[in-house]
């Protein structure tokens, strides 16, 4: 199987959207999001890129973004304003660091690679590959808003991804440094000038084969099921993202939504709105209601623990304090104890409390005290129940 971080990464978000996007190969236009992220990426590979006249100047490079800038992506022009504003100041930040010498220290762009990991290969792209004074550092750019934390960074796949092409593809240089900690790997977020980096150790490289291999595995287990049945194996899977996702006109999830929007409802849609209106109303209502009985219960619970009542009676009725306990059972005794009568221990001790008291019900009384005996208290609780006045 080829793949690629990417596709790895979008069976991670949605399993369906991998399988419109990759499998069913479902074109769809390029978002403003994608074409900003496009055009800046192209943007800084050509102000680090020499012809024979040298690097480009600024002003060059300013009229490489404007250029190429191209305003019908964007539905409004509010919006597409506010996008060419940050691209400006973006590619204007970028080049304030860009010296000569910070020019020479770069060796690739956009590199691509194709790696072999196991009988599967993954293919990619380094946005760019600098030299440092201990080693190397390898940098992606990231036009996101949002920063993610360091714990993040310190375990993100498609840095482990690039380090692993880094070793792959410039093996001499790899076994001159010897150390995979002097290779920085960085995400440099452009929106915020800000960029962070990690190491990965020589007990993470034997992780990274591993991690890749587990997610190819789960794509391919997806693929054989839905084989067996289209419905299954690529399930969508709801998240923040779905609001930028284009698959949303043929999502289950969301189909629906455009259905409302551009068809007159048939009787029985009219039928299912209305019924739809009226569950969410009480789910509602329900939230409310559980939480005021809460608040009134406890409120009870301490005046009747207060009063020493076990019984609180009004002209609706009582509400009566009962005791509950929680038992458990010690683990490798009763393994033993189960396996001495003949029974599969797994076959008991992964069921909750109330099957393990049907199961219970059918030893003979001399088991039974012997279960009883493992039994131990585990928590004490008290429940308030309401009867009904006496007609």
């Amino acid at each position: 199987m080829h793949t690629s971080y990417s596709a790895l990464n979008t069976f991670r978000t949605c399993p369906l959207k991998y399988k419109y996007q990759v499998i069913d190969k479902i074109r769809t236009v390029q978002s403003p999001e994608q074409a900003f992220g496009s055009l800046i990426h192209r943007t800084l590979k050509f102000a680090r890129t020499p012809s024979v006249k040298g690097y480009p100047k600024k002003e060059e490079i300013i009229n490489f973004f404007s250029q190429n800038w191209n305003q019908e992506t964007f539905q409004k022009e509010e919006i597409e304003r506010g996008f060419f504003e940050d691209g400006i100041r973006i590619v204007n930040s970028h080049l304030e660091k860009l010296t000569d010498e910070e020019k020479k220290k770069t060796i690739a762009l956009e590199h691509r690679f194709i790696i072999k990991v196991g009988e599967h290969t993954l293919g990619g792209a380094i946005d760019r590959i600098d030299r440092t004074e201990s080693g190397f550092e390898i940098i992606d750019y990231k036009t996101n808003r949002k920063i993610p934390p360091q714990k993040d960074i310190d375990s993100d796949l498609q840095l482990s991804i690039y380090l692993r092409a880094f070793m792959a593809e410039w093996p001499s240089l790899f076994l001159r440094l010897n150390d995979t900690t002097k290779i920085n790997l960085s995400l440099e977020f452009l929106r915020h000038g800000l960029r962070m980096s990690t190491t990965r150790t020589q007990e993470d490289l034997k992780k990274i084969d591993q991690d890749i291999l587990e997610a190819v595995e789960q794509v391919e287990e997806a693929g054989k099921q839905n084989k067996l049945d289209s419905t299954k194996g690529f399930e969508p899977k709801l998240s923040a993202l779905c609001d930028w996702c284009d698959y949303q006109k043929i999502c289950s999830l969301w189909s629906h939504k455009f259905r409302v929007k551009n068809q007159e409802p048939a009787e029985t849609e009219k039928e299912m709105r209305t019924a739809g209106e009226k569950f969410i109303l009480l789910k509602v209502k329900k939230r409310e209601l559980e939480k005021e009985i809460a608040e009134l219960g406890g409120k009870l619970a301490k005046y009747l623990e207060t009063e020493n009542l076990g019984q609180f009676f009004t002209d609706k009725g009582s509400i009566l304090k009962q005791l509950r306990e929680t038992y458990k059972y010690n683990a490798k005794e009763l393994a033993e104890i189960l396996k001495q009568w003949d029974k599969d221990p797994f076959s008991v001790m992964k069921v909750d409390g109330t099957a393990l008291n049907k199961f219970a019900a059918s030893l003979s009384p001399e088991q039974k005290r012997e279960l009883i005996r493992l039994k131990k208290l585990e928590k004490q609780s008290y429940t308030l129940m309401v009867k009904s006045p006496k007609a």
